[in-house]
């Protein structure tokens, strides 16, 4: 996928980083040794502890809490959410098993993205969880750190994180944009909502492209503020002040996404079925539900079954699914992704 490349990112120093941790304490009574003492909540040693956020990041403001994520060596942790209040602040405490986190970022770095092969609805909610943890980790400032993790904690500050964030967020539009043009006909509402997030995450793609990494999609206003991006602020203000009441936008607000990010030429739609899915192959036709409570009859029996994770349908982006496929996403049967191409499969 042919993109712009994100520009080459000056983290924020330690000095600043500390300035603006220092402020939030201050205003707050709190200490630091208070902040490190939530660390350690019992699931190992702290292997690394960074304070992160918006806090960190300059977005912050007197409602905001502070993000602390904490790795262990804990091979039976995967996430482990924690919020404390005991401070009279909420303080967000995130523990993350080391090796995972490790492993999820060296796969930020490795190999053309997205693939067929990777396409689906868990690939992609973990690539989404896994950029925001990396990019908060490498935007924040360590409090504690040991080896081998302080080489590792300083290889996430490359420019390869860069350019996977810029990628996300243009590929993300892109499918939010093509969901907005098959939902134009059959729900036009729907179809403004998706060209909306698409508006929005084409622009969190410029900021990217930048050098804003900070990945929450909310603060996209703010990456851009830092920017000077006047024209991305209107464009974000006429995206977000419009109600979402009619599709009468969705053509105008594609182009904007086209404008930003191309037309996404070398990508290709990806359907596989949704989360609870089950089929059932009659005479002429499918029977197709979801979670039993409702379904939709297809008139073909060549579907795949609900549980291969088999390709539905793929086909570039300018295409469309046959009629007898379309209500199928139309009705939140399936899920959309995109993907380069890989040759062995047939559009």
């Amino acid at each position: 996928m042919e993109t712009t490349s994100a520009t080459a990112v000056a983290f924020p120093d330690s000095a600043t980083l500390e300035k603006r941790l220092n402020l939030f304490l201050e205003q707050r009574g709190l200490s630091r040794d208070a902040v490190l003492k939530e660390a350690d909540q019992g699931m190992g040693t702290p292997a690394l502890a960074v304070a992160a956020g918006s806090v960190l990041t300059g977005f912050g403001n007197h409602r905001s809490d502070l993000d602390l994520l904490v790795l262990v060596e804990n091979d039976k942790l995967t996430r482990f959410p924690i919020q404390s209040h005991e401070h009279g602040t909420l303080i967000d405490v995130s523990i993350r098993r080391a090796s995972s986190v490790r492993n999820g970022a060296a796969e930020l770095a490795s190999g053309p993205w997205p693939r067929f092969a990777t396409v689906t609805e868990d690939a992609w909610n973990h690539r989404r969880r896994t950029l925001n943890t990396t990019s908060r980790l490498a935007l924040g400032l360590p409090l504690m750190v040991s080896p081998p993790w302080d080489d590792w904690y300083a290889g996430l500050r490359g420019p390869w994180l860069a350019d996977a964030v810029h990628q996300w967020w243009t590929v993300e539009a892109h499918r939010l944009a093509l969901a907005a043009r098959w939902l134009l006909g059959a729900k036009p509402m729907a179809a403004a909502v998706r060209a909306r997030e698409a508006v929005v995450a084409a622009l969190n793609a410029r900021a990217a492209a930048g050098g804003e990494l900070y990945f929450t999609a909310k603060w996209v206003g703010e990456k851009l503020r830092v920017l000077g991006d006047t024209e991305g602020l209107a464009l974000l203000r006429e995206a977000l002040t419009s109600p979402p009441t009619s599709g009468d936008r969705v053509p105008h607000r594609l182009a904007a996404v086209e404008r930003l990010v191309g037309d996404g030429a070398s990508l290709h739609a990806v359907l596989r079925w949704s989360t609870g899915i089950g089929t059932i192959p009659l005479d002429d036709r499918t029977i197709v539900d979801r979670w039993q409570m409702r379904a939709l009859e297809v008139p073909r029996r060549d579907l795949p079954p609900d549980d291969s994770g088999a390709v539905i349908w793929s086909g570039p982006l300018d295409t469309c699914p046959p009629d007898d496929l379309l209500p199928l996403f139309v009705h939140n049967m399936v899920w959309l992704g995109v993907a380069l191409p890989d040759p062995e499969v047939s559009a």
